[in-house]
């Protein structure tokens, strides 16, 4: 099962990036006021869908990784060690906070007083989300899964 989850877990964050990117560039076009927000907020939801099902595994992965609970078994020696807090600690931290900011954001630009600042809020919320994503992903991990490394 971890490998399954594991593979998955690394295709999503495509999905996950790519959603994030569309909806930063439905927002931007949206900042002039004369496009509905109905379609940033469509592919926003597709965005905080992927982030949200991207936690749902990663909280799994955190479960039942052997890497996890070996790490967890001596949190002394996991602290101290750069490449093992990145994924016990600050990894998780980091996407916990990018899921909850997103949710944020999705409610935030909803209720906006009109779409110029629906796209907006959207904006800003989607690039701290986006932001914290990039500065949270693995990236000495295969970009694909089964990819060397």
């Amino acid at each position: 099962m971890h490998p399954a989850l594991l593979h998955t877990h690394n295709l999503l964050r495509w999905v996950v990036l790519l959603a994030g990117v569309v909806t930063l560039v439905q927002a931007l076009r949206g900042l002039d006021g004369t496009r509905p927000y109905a379609g940033t907020r469509k592919v926003g939801l597709l965005f905080m869908s992927g982030l949200h099902l991207q936690l749902v595994i990663g909280l799994t992965l955190f479960v039942v990784s052997p890497f996890v609970l070996g790490a967890m078994a001596n949190m002394e020696v996991t602290m101290a060690d750069r490449a093992l807090r990145f994924f016990i600690a600050e990894h998780p931290t980091m996407m916990v906070a990018a899921v909850v900011i997103a949710t944020v954001g999705s409610i935030v630009a909803k209720n906006a007083a009109d779409d110029r600042a629906r796209h907006r809020k959207a904006l800003v919320f989607t690039a701290v989300t986006l932001l914290l994503i990039l500065a949270g992903i693995p990236w000495q991990r295969p970009l694909m899964p089964g990819m060397g490394g």
